[in-house]
């Protein structure tokens, strides 16, 4: 009888630890089977100044500031009251910040509303881009530009499609 509660115990034992052993196998099997086939897409743009960017949007933006001759820093690293955070661009000339909120999501839209908080308690200039703004993303870069830096900072149309200058026929 004793033998026979052995074997028992000895094939229970037996059968936990290949339960387990399979299931980690199996797991990274489909981990790997996933990752195989996951289409590649650029996880950095190089704008035309030099900056690697994180997205379309953002080469579009950090390109367009180069083209109006903006002088900017791409993703500076500041401390505001104690917590370190990266602006999107940092424009030393007006001592302005630039967000581009190109995402979704609710930990994303609780985030956004931290950082505006600490924009707000250490009164720094923070010009918001949302993402339905790329509907003409030229106009309304320049237009947010122009009314948060207090300047005649822009005095030259884009195409909203293309990007190209337009001339005095479309002022």
């Amino acid at each position: 009888m004793n033998e026979i509660i052995f074997y028992f115990l000895l094939g229970g034992i037996i059968f936990v630890v290949l339960f387990a052993v399979l299931s980690v196998l199996i797991k990274k099997v489909k981990k790997y089977l996933i990752r195989k086939g996951r289409i590649k897409r650029p996880t950095s743009f190089l704008c035309l100044d030099g900056d690697k960017v994180r997205s379309k949007g953002e080469l579009i933006i950090d390109n367009h500031l180069n083209r109006l001759g903006i002088n900017h820093i791409y993703e500076k690293k500041i401390n505001v009251n104690g917590k370190p955070i990266k602006c999107d661009w940092y424009l030393p000339d007006y001592k302005a910040y630039i967000e581009y909120w190109g995402f979704y999501g609710k930990l994303y839209e609780r985030r956004k509303q931290e950082k505006i908080k600490l924009y707000k308690k250490r009164k720094l200039k923070l010009i918001s881009i949302e993402d339905i703004m790329f509907e003409d993303i030229y106009q309304n870069l320049e237009y947010e530009l122009t009314r948060n830096l207090e300047s005649e900072l822009i005095q030259v149309k884009y195409c909203s499609n293309c990007g190209e200058k337009l001339d005095e026929r479309f002022y």
